[in-house]
């Protein structure tokens, strides 16, 4: 871990908001524990201390933030890989696992090609054996002979995997926003390990079968032996397996980049286009000068709207319970304070009653909290339906109040919902005052049009740098913003799509090897239906439906495992697509195209040659 500065927090700070509440994103609680055996009893004692020690939080809202849970500890070095901080998200170590999953999953379907080549090939190589038998070689030495040659393959195979890595991990960073590096003593241990077991798995079997031939029936045969109905049998089983890992990852890849895409055309309730965030004037430095600098950016080239207020995307921090005056339920809502302008700003949507007006006095007091009875509020539509309203009409021109609080405010107008947070959260219910004074966790909003992003941006920041030049600028439009919510999972999806098309090709060349073996054995078969009147057509159908057979399997296999996958993935969503059928059948119908594209050139040939030929072949 490395920092620039470390500093003491003083103890009057210990009294502020953010030390006496639940909820502060400050930072993270650091915790050295001494002796390991007391972590279980620490761990127990957290689990329930938010409950135990709720502050001003009632008990709704305490479930809301932690569910039946508290905190926990988690150990320095899981960091990387865990959510510290509240709200905030680390990496995702259940990624890590998937792809690991995949590549080993990849690898077994490339041992499973090596071992149905190997074991249908095995005839080819009958001959072989039962003359070195005769010569006086042992079977254990066979064995050790089939048991090498897979080893070789599969050092080879190692060698070019690691290259290959070496050349795609540019790509493999940019699109999953990664910065990893080769550690090669890391990647040929690894390698080692690979090459050992993945070399035994795919040769042991084959090299079984094939020791196993005895010489006097080999040699007394006229035809080398084709195996049994199991064998063949365990190898159309394979193939199903292999199919059904690629179509399942491809179906989840595909339903992935659909919410992706369904998160990115997301109705958020706010106009995204052509707004612009300033975080950098919550600046503790800034307070006082929180008006004179917005006043400023106003008057810049391009700049329709400038404005304050503590709820912009991603940022809705302040959460209490209200209550309609009068009545005794509370509801939990976040609430913020908005500038003149804001509304405008952000696009908002009103259904009932009006926005805030400067040419009423109660719209926007210096301080809304001391303003006294009457200050005016603004709803969002969920807050209404909270609050017990029946439609928004309803609700303007009621009183509410801030539990704990005599001072009421004067619902003057609803808008429709706003979703700043997450798309994973559930759209929280707003209250909105009006503020034109300073106040905290702010952030300046600018509605511009007429130039580029980055002429505005650079406009911005110099105009910026005259009013508050001892403060960093920093700025991000309301789009990128609302990207984060969707840049992972389209990353995520377009990895697992690699990955999916990769399993498929591996598939292919598994099935493209084994469909080439039976279609040679099948020579004097293809003669003979002919001379006994079967058309091409007939033969090419008779052959293309037996090998594309294991897929339609792998298709029975694939569609209940990635339904399933896949409704949990959602499930994490608050507002995500359905689950139609339209994935599986495309992921069926492209996976059907590529076995048909794989197999057919064969197929066709052997399937129009003449029968006098097939059967000249044969012989």
């Amino acid at each position: 871990m490395g920092f620039d500065l470390i500093e003491v927090i003083p103890t009057s700070w210990l009294s502020k908001y953010a030390f006496t509440n639940w909820g502060s994103m400050w930072g993270t609680l650091w915790v050295r524990v001494d002796d390991p055996r007391a972590i279980p009893r620490i761990q127990a004692g957290l689990a329930h201390y938010p409950y135990q020690h709720p502050g001003n939080w009632t008990k709704d809202l305490l479930q809301e933030i932690f569910g039946g849970g508290g905190l926990e500890l988690v150990p320095l070095q899981d960091l990387h890989f865990h959510a510290a901080a509240i709200g905030e998200g680390g990496n995702s170590r259940a990624l890590v696992r998937i792809l690991g999953l995949i590549g080993l999953a990849a690898l077994a379907t490339a041992i499973i090609n090596y071992v149905n080549l190997a074991t249908a090939r095995s005839a080819l190589r009958a001959r072989e054996v039962a003359v070195r038998k005769v010569l006086g070689a042992t079977r254990l030495r066979l064995i050790a002979q089939f048991m090498t040659e897979a080893y070789v393959m599969v050092m080879m195979a190692a060698v070019l995997g690691s290259v290959f890595t070496e050349l795609a991990l540019h790509w493999v960073n940019l699109w999953g926003g990664w910065a990893l590096s080769m550690d090669w003593v890391f990647v040929l241990s690894v390698n080692a390990l690979v090459v050992l077991g993945a070399g035994t798995l795919a040769g042991f079997y084959p090299a079984l079968i094939i020791s196993g031939f005895r010489p006097a029936a080999v040699l007394a045969a006229s035809k080398t032996p084709a195996g049994g109905r199991i064998e063949s049998r365990l190898r159309a089983l394979l193939v199903v397996l292999q199919f059904s890992f690629a179509m399942t990852l491809a179906i989840c890849s595909l339903v992935m980049g659909l919410q992706a895409r369904h998160i990115r055309m997301l109705d958020r309730g706010m106009k995204q286009d052509g707004l612009i965030v300033i975080p950098s004037l919550n600046d503790a430095s800034l307070v006082s000068r929180q008006s004179d600098i917005i006043t400023r950016l106003a008057q810049v080239p391009g700049v329709r709207i400038a404005t304050r207020s503590d709820i912009y995307p991603h940022n809705a921090l302040n959460n209490d319970d209200w209550l309609l005056a009068g009545h005794p339920e509370k509801h939990a809502m976040n609430w913020g304070r908005a500038t003149d302008g804001y509304f405008d700003a952000i696009g908002a949507h009103l259904l009932a009653g009006r926005f805030f007006d400067s040419h009423h006095g109660q719209d926007y007091p210096v301080d809304p909290h001391a303003a006294g009875n009457g200050t005016s509020v603004i709803l969002t539509r969920l807050a209404a339906e909270r609050f017990g309203f029946s439609s928004p009409q309803d609700a303007v021109g009621k009183d509410v109040q801030e539990s704990g609080a005599s001072q009421t405010y004067h619902v003057v107008g609803v808008i429709e919902d706003i979703r700043v947070r997450s798309a994973n959260a559930p759209i929280r219910p707003l209250l909105f005052m009006g503020a034109s004074g300073s106040f905290s966790y702010i952030g300046g909003l600018i509605r511009y049009s007429g130039t580029s992003t980055q002429i505005e941006m650079d406009r911005l920041a110099r105009a910026w740098a005259e009013v508050a030049p001892d403060v960093a600028f920093s700025a991000q439009t309301a789009s990128d913003i609302f990207a984060d919510d969707y840049r992972r999972d389209e990353s995520h999806g377009a990895l697992f799509g690699i990955g999916s098309a990769v399993a498929i090709g591996i598939a292919c060349l598994g099935l493209y090897g084994l469909s080439a073996f039976n279609v040679s054995r099948r020579r004097q078969e293809i003669g003979i239906r002919k001379v006994l009147g079967a058309r091409t057509q007939d033969v090419l159908w008779l052959l293309l439906i037996q090998f594309l057979r294991p897929v339609v399997f792998a298709s029975f296999v694939a569609w209940p495992t990635a339904w399933v996958l896949m409704r949990i993935w959602l499930s994490s969503f608050n507002d995500r697509i359905s689950l139609t059928p339209m994935p599986f059948l495309a992921v069926t119908t492209v996976a059907l195209s590529i076995a048909v594209l794989t197999i057919i050139a064969q197929t066709r040939r052997i399937a129009t040659l003449s029968p006098a030929r097939s059967l000249h072949q044969a012989g």
